[in-house]
């Protein structure tokens, strides 16, 4: 509707350009009025649809692990004596589930592996200088609870995993600084009777 009324418009002013100015007035002849002709409206055509953002495919990740690798448990520590003397060196003996792993934090903390029995493994400590009633730590770990490799930003994985080359599947990888299955064991060697 507002496009025939702009045709027309534009019709006018431009049939007004082409007439001369000095053209003498046309004689009036009886008009007789037209028929006025009710036409049907019409809806305005609906709005032509909005177009929709092209979406890109949404990446294409591997699977996620369906077990935590990080979900271990540190092994159970058991202080069997801490005042076991060899020649005025007092020795601490822990009890560890056998498959243990352990390392000494401190360079003058020695342990190394007596026996296992039961199941579980014996360690002594000493310390190296002689030094009694002094403490040292141990980092002990379950060595069942080693946590696959991971390499992030490959792409294969959403962001913040992991890619588990081994499994083929998206994981978490570890805080920084930290190990599954792994504690920090205080030793408190004992000390040995004088005399």
């Amino acid at each position: 509707m507002r496009n025939t009324l702009i045709l027309l418009l534009t019709a006018g002013l431009l049939l007004a350009a082409c007439v001369p100015a000095q053209t003498p007035a046309p004689v009036e002849q009886p008009v007789q009025p037209q028929p006025v002709v009710e036409l049907p409206t019409q809806a305005p055509p609906p709005p032509p649809p909005e177009p929709t953002a092209v979406q890109p495919p949404a990446p294409q990740y591997a699977p996620f692990c369906q077990s935590a690798p990080v979900a271990c448990q540190p092994p159970t520590i058991e202080l069997r004596d801490n005042a076991f003397c060899v020649e005025k060196v007092p020795y601490a003996i822990l009890a560890v589930p056998a498959g243990t792993t352990y390392e000494s934090q401190d360079a003058d903390m020695e342990c190394i592996d007596q026996a296992t029995a039961d199941g579980s493994l014996r360690i002594t400590c000493h310390s190296k200088e002689g030094k009694q009633l002094w403490s040292y730590n141990l980092k002990v770990c379950n060595a069942s609870c080693r946590a696959p490799s991971l390499q992030v930003g490959t792409g294969q994985c959403p962001e913040g995993y992991g890619f588990d080359a081994t499994n083929q599947c998206c994981a978490v990888p570890p805080a920084a600084g930290s190990e599954a299955g792994c504690i920090i064991y205080r030793v408190d060697i004992g000390g040995c009777p004088s005399g």
